[in-house]
């Protein structure tokens, strides 16, 4: 019989044999741990009566954007410029709103080649006929969660740099994302991915979609092992137009703008649902462990990204 050693043994002798920088190699970083009971209340926060819909240029919207540059102001990560605010200028037919601020933070990784950017739009549609319009799910979810990553790669860097981007004006253009893609804060062939979250709270089914893999199938691997592992219904698609235009997914969020500059991305988000930018789109509607549970899943599917991007994601010729 061969003899077994304990894994306690086994791991002192491997500690004994490698060297330091080997060990780590040997023993990769852990994902992203969500704190549920903070990123319940970030939900919370940011969908209450008191940020008004957080529309473009409004005061519940600047309200919005405070609490995320308080909170992104408390921890080790850089901004690019004098602050985490970036802000640029909306033009159109509607000249009721002139600027948007996109909040924008690096955390820096070993590996600085190559970026992934995290994303959502913190804002929604605002008050319609003195109705607040708080956007729980869509998308003050979203934003709750990349908030979460933001604040655990803050005290635990990621093997590869990430931005953590939380849009303004998505729901009036993709406005924030298309001004971010325009003028990057880092050069868009250094940018090797952007996973969004737009509607991630609402797992009515327990499902959970993650769209990307057919445009770019080299997700699919690292999708399929989050699937395997995730204690919500992961499922991929909406990527295609395979059952018509409108369940294509590709261009119904901000992960559009960095597709029209060549940039893969993986979008996740839920099906539209009754609530869906109604009124009642509130967070007595979120089933709390669903929603923390898809926090998690995309946080190991970050995890996995980052720790595989070059040997995954192709780089992009310089044109």
């Amino acid at each position: 019989m061969t003899l077994r050693r304990s894994p306690l043994v086994a791991l002192a002798l491997l500690a004994v044999a490698l060297p330091a920088r080997a060990q780590r190699l040997a023993t990769p970083a852990a994902p992203a741990v969500i704190d549920s009971a903070v990123t319940w209340r970030t939900l919370t926060e940011l969908a209450a009566d008191s940020m008004e819909g957080r529309r473009i240029g409004t005061r519940g919207n600047a309200a919005a954007r405070a609490l995320l540059v308080r909170r992104l102001s408390h921890t080790a990560l850089s901004p690019f410029g004098a602050g985490f605010e970036q802000r640029f200028a909306v033009t159109g037919r509607d000249t009721s709103v002139r600027e948007g601020v996109n909040v924008v933070a690096l955390a820096r990784g070993a590996d600085t080649s190559r970026v992934i950017v995290v994303s959502a739009h913190y804002d929604h549609v605002g008050t319609r006929n003195g109705d607040i319009f708080n956007g729980a799910d869509d998308n003050a979810s979203g934003t709750a969660v990349v908030l979460a990553l933001a604040e655990w790669y803050a005290t635990h860097p990621p093997r590869h740099s990430m931005i953590f981007a939380f849009f303004d004006g998505e729901e009036s253009g993709l406005r924030g994302s298309r001004a971010f893609v325009a003028a990057p804060p880092v050069p868009l062939t250094r940018i090797a991915a952007n996973v969004n979250l737009d509607m991630v709270a609402r797992l009515d089914k327990n499902e959970l979609y993650a769209a990307g893999a057919s445009p770019y199938p080299f997700f699919r691997a690292l999708l399929e092992a989050s699937a395997a592992a995730a204690p919500v219904k992961l499922l991929l698609g909406h990527d295609t137009n395979e059952h018509g235009p409108q369940e294509n997914w590709t261009g119904q969020s901000d992960q559009e703008s960095f597709h029209a500059a060549g940039i893969p991305f993986v979008y996740f988000g839920v099906e539209d649902h009754p609530d869906y930018h109604r009124a009642t789109d509130e967070v007595d509607k979120v089933n709390p462990a669903r929603f923390i549970g898809a926090a998690r899943t995309i946080a190991d599917f970050v995890h996995r990204l980052d720790e595989s991007l070059n040997a995954t994601v192709p780089v992009r010729p310089v044109k």
